[in-house]
């Protein structure tokens, strides 16, 4: 679910990084669009490889969002690579993958306006 913390979030950190910018000279940055990127798997879960967004691998209730492992009547599913969701809380770790190569070599619609391996080469 899209919280509207992280819009507001998102508007509050732009205008901290161009005052950054202003009192900083040679300030370095890069910005990271986790949400987005996060977004994009769970509305087409397939594009990247999973099967499944909308249900976690681990868990009880609605969605098996809750209860990982702490219950015995948990699920587990058999391939976690197949889900965006590892619990309620934590993504995969194909998830994790992804996301991670992102911010690394990420493009400029994902991290702006370096990605880590440009920022790390600095």
């Amino acid at each position: 679910t899209v919280l509207p913390e992280s819009t507001l979030h998102n508007n509050a950190l732009s205008t901290m990084i161009t005052e950054l910018e202003r009192k900083l000279p040679g300030f370095t940055y890069l910005i990271y669009d986790f949400f987005t990127t996060l977004k994009d798997r769970i509305q087409d879960p397939t594009k990247y490889g999973f099967k499944e967004s909308n249900i976690a691998c681990c868990g009880t209730g609605t969605n098996r969002g809750s209860g990982c492992g702490r219950t015995s009547t948990y699920e587990l599913c058999s391939d976690p690579n197949e889900y965006v969701y590892f619990d309620g809380g934590h993504t995969t770790e194909h998830c994790n993958s992804q996301l991670g190569e992102l911010l690394w070599n990420g493009i400029s619609d994902v991290t702006w306006p370096l990605n880590m391996k440009q920022l790390y080469e600095l």
